[in-house]
């Protein structure tokens, strides 16, 4: 991700998903580009926003990989250091 350019694989996310001072926070891949982001609520769910049209078999992926990522984080918390608008908001 560290190219200039990020357009090709970022599309138009980028003010959800970057903080003030352009760190990138949690993000969800489909097909070689971001399509959404994820965060862990209080209670240890994982969840997550897609922002883009992935078609119902890849909402399905990504819906089966955020319970799978909840259960094996168990009772870990994961807090960015460097928090974006998309994970605040998924995450209160």
């Amino acid at each position: 991700m560290g190219w200039k350019e990020r357009g090709w694989f970022l599309g138009e996310h980028g003010p959800a998903l970057f903080d003030r001072t352009g760190n990138i926070g949690p993000t969800v891949w489909w097909d070689g580009r971001i399509v959404g982001g994820w965060a862990q609520r209080p209670d240890g769910e994982v969840v997550v926003r897609l922002l883009s049209d992935i078609g119902a078999g890849g909402e399905a992926a990504v819906a089966a990989e955020a319970e799978r990522l909840s259960g094996h984080l168990g009772p870990v918390r994961v807090t960015p250091r460097f928090r974006t608008p998309l994970e605040r908001e998924l995450s209160a």
